[in-house]
């Protein structure tokens, strides 16, 4: 079950960009919890770090590991963006990306960024919930889609 689309309620109100976790918010998962523990993480740092976006946030897990499934599931995802969700994303929406193995994640970032046109994302959130030591290479994977990116470190 991919939690693409998945509408977690995003309150309004005034917050900053924040580039780590508060020691307040949620608990990373285990590499090894399921999907669904995954998603509800990562709407909970949507809670935390995008009170200032007025739209539901989209919100998708990135699947660790190489397998078969990992693959397609991936490659079902960067579609879904792509085709789905970017023509329909408007300005002051969101998508959260984040999952268990953050060089997955960035791979995803960086195969996601080479299907995108240039500026597609403008005036979007794009949130990145990773290990720190991909902030830069996320950061600049997203640059030429226009999103403003949000990392947050789990």
């Amino acid at each position: 079950m991919t939690l693409a689309g998945c509408h977690q309620p995003a309150s309004n109100g005034n917050s900053s960009n924040t580039a780590a976790s508060t020691p307040a918010g949620p608990a990373k998962p285990a590499a090894t919890a399921d999907e669904n523990t995954w998603g509800t993480y990562l709407a909970e740092q949507g809670k935390l770090h995008g009170k200032d976006v007025g739209m539901k946030p989209y919100i998708y897990v990135i699947p660790g590991g190489d397998s078969v499934t990992a693959n397609a599931r991936r490659q079902n995802e960067i579609d879904s963006i792509v085709h789905g969700i970017g023509p329909i994303l408007m300005p002051g929406g969101m998508l959260i990306l984040g999952g268990p193995d953050a060089k997955q994640t960035t791979a995803f970032i960086t195969n996601l960024s080479t299907q995108l046109k240039g500026d597609v994302m403008k005036g979007i959130v794009v949130m990145v919930v990773s290990e720190a030591s991909e902030q830069a290479a996320d950061t600049a994977a997203l640059k030429s889609s226009g999103a403003t990116v949000r990392f947050i470190t789990m």
